[in-house]
């Protein structure tokens, strides 16, 4: 398994925005330093609590203070971009980045931007859809292409710089249905699970669970004659992680903080993608319902492990797991969940035989 970080990125909106940033860039840096293979910023334009505009800037001012670590945009919201200037954009920052780019999009989920721009709740898929054709040919294309289309039309375009990577690996995120977790295993796209979706739903129609999504990225990857499991092994799922020393101690850090987030995501209406069942009140929606039920990784290394293997095997399996990023805590207590999770819990989920000699060789040491 593969492990990153995912931020929107949320910050108070009563917070100092500078130095929000820069915390974001040394979380990037401090990511990379710990092992982690990835991180990805959000785009959003309102709602106060997510400030990043342009994840493109933020990852190329974090390419140039890393080597390693893979950046992913998460994601860019294609309904309001011209998709030329979007491929345009994103091949220049995989030159950036030396190959290090994943090209992560989507159609807009959060309600106050799409009121922002005016544009219809209804015309969100159809809009990415359109753009995501475009800037695959475009990518593609060495010589000039034109489009014609519903919502964007030009003659005679191509890049003037293409892609670092051969093939670039681009990524969908889905959040109110199932259709763009289909696509992706059509067309052999990573997927990206948002971090409230609940693994298992009991009786919320409409509303995917983790599980469905798994089941959508199989079958879209069946019938496209593609390897199901290729597709799970490509499916990034998002998580609120935080490591203590306890899970009282951990819940007791993080209980003020997730009030505030969370009061937000209820304001912008999406309580109701997080219920397990229908008949579920928004106040019913408690920081211990939450923890337990959608779940999250929360708890001591040991816990976070059980955890996370639990959530692996409910939902089918998936190849990364995202840390949701958070202004919960203090920095220094962020960073001290960063370094538990790397050090004694991502070893569990690497190298096992190599991890289960080590173990050997040192109950070997000790005479046990």
């Amino acid at each position: 398994m593969r492990f990153g970080f995912f931020a929107m990125p949320e910050h108070f909106p009563w917070e100092n925005w500078t130095l929000a940033f820069d915390r974001d860039i040394a979380r990037m840096v401090k990511a990379e330093q710990l092992g982690f293979e990835e991180f990805w910023i959000g785009e959003h334009h309102s709602g106060g609590y997510e400030p990043v505009p342009a994840p493109e800037l933020m990852i190329a001012k974090a390419s140039a203070l890393t080597s390693r670590i893979q950046l992913g945009t998460g994601v860019i919201n294609l309904p309001y971009h011209d998709p030329f200037l979007v491929a345009e954009r994103l091949a220049f920052l995989d030159h950036l980045t030396h190959g290090r780019l994943i090209y992560g999009v989507g159609g807009g989920g959060l309600p106050s931007d799409r009121a922002l721009f005016g544009l219809p709740a209804e015309e969100a898929r159809p809009r990415m859809l359109e753009a995501m054709d475009v800037i695959v040919r475009v990518l593609a294309a060495r010589e000039p292409i034109s489009h014609q289309g519903e919502f964007w039309q030009f003659e005679n375009r191509r890049l003037q710089v293409p892609p670092y990577q051969s093939e670039p690996k681009l990524a969908i995120a889905g959040l109110t249905g199932t259709h763009n977790f289909t696509t992706c295993g059509e067309k052999a796209y990573a997927a990206l699970s948002v971090y409230f979706t609940p693994a298992q739903i009991e009786d919320n129609p409409g509303i995917p669970d983790l599980i469905a999504h798994g089941h959508a990225l199989a079958d879209g990857a069946i019938s496209a004659g593609l390897d199901p499991d290729q597709a799970r092994a490509d499916w990034r799922v998002s998580r609120e992680v935080y490591v203590a020393n306890s899970k009282a101690e951990a819940l007791q850090e993080i209980r003020a903080g997730v009030h505030a987030s969370y009061d937000y995501l209820r304001r912008l209406g999406l309580g109701a993608l997080m219920k397990r069942d229908a008949t579920t009140a928004d106040a019913d929606l408690t920081f211990e319902w939450m923890v337990e039920n959608i779940p999250w990784i929360v708890g001591s290394p040991e816990e976070c492990i059980d955890q996370i293997g639990q959530l692996h095997e409910s939902v089918g399996g998936f190849g990364t797991l995202l840390i949701n990023c958070r202004d919960w805590v203090a920095e220094d207590r962020f960073h001290r969940s960063m370094e538990l999770f790397a050090r004694r819990v991502m070893p569990a989920f690497r190298d096992r035989e190599h991890q289960a000699l080590r173990r050997e060789l040192a109950r070997d040491a000790l005479g046990e």
